[in-house]
């Protein structure tokens, strides 16, 4: 967001509230994935995990971006990859309407990155949720290959210089005079005003994220008779490689976490959160580790349950009316220092590490919370116990 403006701060703490249900969603989609599941519902639930995902990235972003001085996320995400995500989270909508969806990706374009993952992210999703949503029958193709070239290498062939990227559909396509007007903001195609609602908001902001990444948008017919988007991205320099080095490093990282979630755990653990929700998926999944566990709606409940209780470790939000998380710790801490104490928040930066550190935590795990990652912090309190 370029100006500060009320507005500005008001999308930015609705997008910092929606972070807590969406938390709650992926943990419970994440529990539901620990029971005994058919492939179908497998890869249904992968898609629904995927999508909280996409969700919590976009939210995220908002809350940054609102921020005097903050910065536009500059991480490389690889083109090809987000595009494959995305046509995945609309493979279950398609199969609904006996629609194909088929994605193509040249070789060519597989390792090109951009630092604009998450505006990209917004620009297919409309582009796609539009092809599959005015699309009768037939199917839809997205294409993904480099459209030209920087000066040749040795070899004969240089790096792309951009990536096109085309979502073709069957439908009935748009005339040219619609064309012309439909990337303005609350304009709608006549087939789109007679067939489902809409705000005509959808391809006007398509438009402006493109821009924002130096990119063209354009409108052709497709050869299937219906539409042809084409969103053509310039690549940046020295973008290539670094992806795969940070892919690598999360890949192993993901892995690692995973192999660790094995056998039982044996402790006795209170939860801090004034939501109940919040409260129950982590009881739940504590559970699913063999960990007991009592919780606490407020700071000063926690302070009173930790005076008659023996606990092993104490998981607490940040955010509560009343005492606070921060100042949950710093009481709780002068009555067990030997307490270890773990912060489970959506809004780190909020507080941050150094001020968490200070108040006595001993781990920090962020929402949407990952399972493994809470695992990992429960062999703390494990060992506790045991020794």
């Amino acid at each position: 967001m370029a100006n500060h403006d009320e507005d500005s701060v008001k999308l930015a703490l609705l997008a910092h509230d929606l972070r807590t249900p969406l938390a709650a969603m992926r943990l419970t989609a994440e529990l539901i994935g620990t029971g005994p599941l058919n492939g179908t519902q497998k890869d249904q639930l992968s898609i629904l995990i995927r999508s909280i995902d996409a969700l919590t990235q976009m939210t995220g972003e908002l809350v940054t971006a609102a921020e005097p001085g903050s910065q536009a996320e500059t991480r490389p995400s690889r083109i090809a990859d987000v595009v494959s995500e995305i046509a995945d989270l609309f493979q279950v909508a398609a199969e609904a309407k006996n629609l194909t969806l088929t994605l193509k990706i040249d070789d060519e374009a597989r390792e090109a990155v951009t630092s604009s993952g998450g505006t990209l992210r917004r620009v297919i999703t409309t582009l796609l949720d539009n092809a599959v949503k005015y699309t009768a029958e037939g199917g839809v193709t997205v294409e993904v290959r480099a459209a030209g070239h920087k000066s040749e290498d040795a070899s004969g062939q240089g790096d792309p210089s951009s990536i096109l990227i085309s979502v073709a559909d069957s439908g009935p396509g748009i005339e040219p005079e619609e064309g012309a007007r439909l990337f303005r903001p609350f304009v709608r195609g006549r087939h789109g005003r007679e067939t489902a609602p809409g705000t005509g908001l959808g391809l006007w902001g398509t438009a402006q994220f493109v821009r924002e990444m130096n990119g063209r948008l354009t409108l052709a017919r497709s050869e299937t008779g219906g539409s042809r988007f084409n969103v053509e991205i310039p690549l940046g320099e020295g973008d290539d490689g670094l992806l795969q080095a940070e892919a690598d490093q999360h890949g192993t990282s993901a892995t690692s976490e995973d192999a660790s979630v094995t056998g039982p755990l044996s402790a006795h653990v209170l939860i801090v959160d004034d939501n109940e929700t919040n409260c129950r998926l982590l009881a739940a999944l504590l559970e699913s580790f063999g960990i007991s566990s009592e919780a606490a709606r407020s700071g000063e409940q926690a302070v009173g349950l930790v005076q008659k209780s023996d606990f092993d470790a104490a998981l607490l939000d940040l955010h509560m009316p009343g005492m606070s998380g921060v100042e949950t710790a710093e009481a709780l801490g002068s009555l067990r220092p030997d307490l270890p104490l773990i912060a489970v928040t959506a809004a780190l930066e909020s507080v941050g590490d150094t001020r968490l550190r200070d108040a006595g935590f001993r781990e920090i795990l962020t929402k949407p919370l990952s399972p493994a990652a809470l695992f990992e912090a429960m062999k703390l309190a494990s060992g506790r116990r045991a020794g």
